[in-house]
């Protein structure tokens, strides 16, 4: 109802706030957000899993071949991961700024993207790989066994090899995730985990007229692997019927000055995810202080939490992607719901992942060993999940809703407080000076996981409710 003055003539309209560009979802906003959310996060859900899936499958098999391999083969993977996971959010900006670019409708910067990044993917590859390769005097300094420090060296060097590969496949699938076309990579990664499956127990056991290598074998299969997979969705990206839409063909001619924001996004998101692996590493290095049977035991529970991990990473990626878009449309109500509608799916998600874990340790640890001794070891971490999975995925999803609001080092201090400063340091005092052994290293892992969501989401919340300010080229 207008109520008009006196005189008759009726009273302006109120004053509305200024509306957001155009709103994406005008009606029923929660709802086409949890559709497009899960529809952009199968596929690279799927794609995730399946890079980890090969990890599983080398665990899996190594495990029942010998279980000496096993830990060494997780040792191993301790300062290659934590590089190969740097070097993921070093190039998280392709991601970000790829969705912006769509956000903003601009097809050409989204190519731009992706060729500025690519010359810098290949460098960050090499220089993981000189270090990877120097990873056995790491395993001596930490106090690492003769024996774990000799094996796991061997190994490392192995895996060393396929880190440019690891570093050219990112690049391309951050681009096409961007693009909201994580089809291609999901692709490329379900073949990719058939030829490992066949090639790991080849090499391992000495199937099919292969040579028995042991955990060396598996080692050679994921290089193997990851060079296949870098190719492929190469390949993808160059021959795609909309390549000339996107510029892919036109050169990296000036990519250093190019890659300048996303080489400065990823400055923050690469040390708060080297952060982050780095004190996953330690506690790898911690466990295998216990010897063996602790080093088996860590490994297979850290490849269950890292396999629903991937779980939790897909959905985070599609929430940084629908955050950018908003941001790119400067849209910040709609910025904000999708943030939130991320965060809370994802552990909800992966505290109903975590039941069968929590039910049924038993059945899960002889998955990966006969070992009677690891099995126990095993069981008495993995009832601890439905705390860890929910919140070491909710703090994933809220740092990637930041990343996506162009948020930078505020989430890479909140890492730094929540894993160097807190996890190491309580994973320790559990479990050498309090003695509870690897259980102590996972209630470090939960402490600091509650920590890290609830400052991330504080963050959010106060990120969320300000000014989207105007883009600037």
């Amino acid at each position: 109802m207008t109520i008009a003055p006196q005189n008759g003539t009726p009273a302006p309209p109120p004053i509305e706030p200024k509306a957001s560009p155009t709103p994406l979802y005008p009606n029923n906003r929660v709802r086409r957000h949890l559709s497009e959310l899960f529809r952009l996060a199968l596929p690279v859900t799927i794609a995730r899993l399946g890079m980890l899936i090969m990890s599983v499958v080398d665990t899996i098999v190594v495990g029942n071949y010998d279980s000496a391999g096993l830990a060494y083969l997780n040792v191993a993977h301790a300062p290659f991961t934590t590089l190969m996971v740097t070097g993921i959010g070093l190039l998280t900006g392709v991601m970000i700024l790829t969705s912006h670019a769509v956000g903003r409708d601009n097809m050409i910067e989204a190519g731009l993207v992706w060729r500025s990044a690519m010359p810098y993917a290949v460098l960050i590859g090499i220089l993981f790989t000189i270090l990877t390769w120097q990873s056995q005097w790491l395993f001596i300094a930490t106090g690492q066994p003769d024996d774990i420090a000799q094996n796991a060296g061997e190994l490392a060097m192995i895996l060393s090899i396929g880190m440019p590969a690891a570093m050219i496949y990112i690049t391309c699938a951050f681009f096409l995730e961007g693009l909201q076309r994580p089809l291609p990579g999901m692709m490329m990664m379900i073949g990719a985990n058939a030829i490992n499956l066949v090639l790991d127990y080849g090499l391992v056991y000495g199937a099919f007229g292969l040579p028995e290598l042991g955990a060396e074998g598996a080692a050679w299969t994921s290089t193997v692997i990851r060079w296949f997979m870098a190719f492929s969705l190469l390949g993808y990206i160059l021959l795609m019927k909309s390549h000339s839409l996107y510029g892919i063909r036109n050169g990296f001619s000036g990519w250093w000055r190019a890659s300048h924001k996303a080489r400065h996004l990823g400055y923050a998101a690469g040390a708060s995810q080297g952060m982050e692996t780095s004190a996953f590493a330690a506690m790898q290095l911690f466990a295998g202080r216990l010897g063996v049977v602790a080093a088996a035991s860590y490994g297979i529970a850290m490849t269950m939490l890292a396999l629903m991990f991937m779980v939790a990473l897909g959905l985070a990626s599609a929430t940084s992607v629908r955050v950018g878009i908003a941001y790119g449309r400067r849209d910040r109500p709609d910025m904000a719901l999708a943030g939130w509608v991320g965060l809370l799916t994802t552990m909800m998600v992966m505290f109903v992942l975590s039941a069968p874990l929590y039910l049924f340790p038993n059945a899960v640890a002889h998955l990966f060993t006969k070992d009677g001794a690891v099995i126990l070891t095993t069981v008495s971490v993995l009832v601890l999940m439905p705390i860890i999975f929910p919140t070491d995925g909710g703090q994933n999803a809220a740092i990637n809703a930041l990343r996506g609001a162009g948020d930078t080092w505020a989430p890479t201090i909140l890492h730094l407080v929540s894993y160097l400063c807190i996890m190491i340091p309580v994973g320790y005092y559990l479990t050498f000076t309090q003695g509870m052994g690897v259980p102590g290293l996972f209630w470090g892992i939960v402490i600091a996981s509650l920590v890290a969501v609830s400052g991330l989401a504080i963050r959010f919340k106060i990120v969320s409710s300000r000014p989207i300010a105007a883009h600037t080229h």
